[in-house]
This record gives C-alpha cells, structure tokens and sequence, in this order.
C-alpha cells in the first residue's frame, strides 16, 4: 500500500493504494483514513482516467458501513477490469506510464479529490503464461538484442537468494519458470529463464543470473511490447526485492 492522497487535498482524509491479484482478478485496494473530516465517510463514487492498460472499475460506489468517523479508517476493494474505452494511447518511442488517474468523488460533502497510483504489472499477470521451451527459446532468438532490458538487483533479501525460493516466489504471481542452466566457464553462476503474461495479450521473457554466495542477480528482458518492458522489468525488480 502506498500513500497517495493527503487530507490538505481531499478535505480531511489520507488514501493509501495497492494493486494486487485475488482469484485472476485485478483489484485496487483502498484505505481511507478520515484524519479531519468532521462528515464521516459513508459512501464515495470512483472514475479512472483513460491509462496504458485500459484498466476501469467494475462498480464506480465505494460504499462503507459502518461509515468511517474522524480518527478511524477502512479498507476495501474495487474490481477493475478491461476497458477499450479507457484505454490510453503511447506516445511513439515512449515508454508505458504505469500510472492510474483516480478522481472520488465524496456523495456525503460532495467533495471531489484527485490522485494517481502506480499499477504493478503483475497485478495483470495471468495464470496461463508458461510458454512451451521450444516457444521460449524461438521467441528469445527473434527479438532483437537491442531490443532487451537490463539491471542488476542488489541486497537481495532471504527469500530471493537462491533461484528455488525466486521459482516459488515467482509462481505466485504468474511468472513461470522455463529453464535453469549454468553460465559456461562461470563457477557457481547459474541462469534461470522466466516467462509472462499480461491479461492484455502481452508476452514477457526473463533471464536471471544468480551467483553462489553473493546476494545480487542480473535482470535482462525481451518483448516484444517494448512499451511495457520498463514496467515488466519493474514489477520483477520489486518482487525480488519484497
């Protein structure tokens, strides 16, 4: 969850915003914290702006009962789903913003707020994107290698030190495990290759290199939506890092 509205602009109340994956299907969840508004908040109404992955609420009233007093808070959850109309186009060369424009709407003062919230892409990810090998390695070798993306993922924590504990992390959130092999001429190095799936009918493949005893592994990414390889490459970075 992370703050992203604070009651100087929306009339009292604090909004912290997650993006996670319940049952295949993507929510926004909501905290809402009334720190000054003498109204409690009973019922709210939600819009998203038009963003890079068509994304909108399945049911705009955010109602909560019992209403939430000043010096408390409650938490919910909006469905989101696919939405053609909402759905922004990219600037040419650019990368995909991962940001979704809220706009509430108070129905008690009739008070209107704004905020944005970053979506995670694996929040997108489905459960039927292991590609086969041979698919992998075709699809890897036609992308061009100008084409990849690169980082190195530092301090990594416990549970991202070996590729099993990353292989079951991963599987979590719907990203599968292809192959494992060791770097030629590179004691104690070893590579794992990943694959993905968007919701949107987007493919991504990852390759991780791990050394023994050195907690840090190397990142690259192929797709070719190459607009949505920086947010790829992003949400693997968090989660090695989660």
């Amino acid at each position: 969850m992370t703050k992203v509205c604070t009651p100087d602009k929306s009339n009292g109340i604090e909004v912290l915003v997650g993006f996670p994956q319940v049952n295949n299907i993507t929510q926004m969840e909501l905290e809402f914290i009334n720190i000054s508004s003498s109204a409690p908040i009973s019922s709210l109404a939600i819009q998203l702006n038009k963003n890079a992955f068509g994304l909108s609420p399945s049911s705009q009233q955010i109602p909560f009962d019992p209403p939430i007093p000043q010096g408390s808070s409650g938490r919910t959850t909006v469905d989101l789903q696919l939405n053609p109309n909402l759905l922004a186009p990219i600037p040419a060369g650019q990368p995909a913003s991962p940001q979704i424009q809220v706009a509430i709407k108070n129905m008690t003062t009739g008070n209107v707020f704004y905020f944005a919230a970053s979506l995670n892409l694996d929040a997108l990810f489905t459960a039927d994107g292991m590609m086969e090998r041979s698919s992998f390695i075709n699809a890897w070798k036609n992308i061009d290698d100008r084409k990849e993306l690169y980082s190195t993922v530092a301090d990594l924590p416990p549970t991202s030190t070996s590729i099993e504990k990353v292989q079951e992390k991963f599987k979590a959130h719907n990203i599968f495990s292809i192959a494992r092999r060791p770097v030629p001429n590179a004691e104690g190095q070893e590579v794992v290759y990943f694959s993905m799936r968007t919701k949107t009918d987007m493919n991504f493949m990852a390759e991780l290199t791990f050394k023994q005893g050195v907690n840090a592994c190397k990142l690259c990414v192929k797709t070719e939506n190459h607009a949505f390889g920086v947010a790829a490459k992003v949400a693997i970075e968090n989660l090695l890092r989660s």
